[in-house]
């Protein structure tokens, strides 16, 4: 595994890939809880637009969230 951390001109640079998925992942401060937005097979159509042929919310707790994102990228994303 590589990890590197990348600007935004190399993310643009990566644009031959083909996108799986994307992950959103963002708290509510009020109650602390975090919430996921997981997308499936997005598409980029007429040029602007990314449209997931998926997508799911997941509301769980900070000690939920490595569980939740495992779930999904077994279940939805890689299968």
């Amino acid at each position: 595994m590589e990890i590197e951390e990348i600007g935004v001109g190399a993310r643009l640079g990566m644009r031959g890939l083909k996108n799986r998925g994307m992950m959103e992942i963002s708290e509510n401060p009020k109650s602390g809880d975090f919430v996921l937005v997981i997308s499936k097979g997005i598409r980029r159509r007429w040029l602007m637009f990314n449209v997931p042929q998926g997508m799911w919310r997941v509301k769980c707790s900070k000690e939920e969230v490595s569980e939740a994102m495992n779930k999904f990228l077994a279940e939805k994303i890689l299968a």
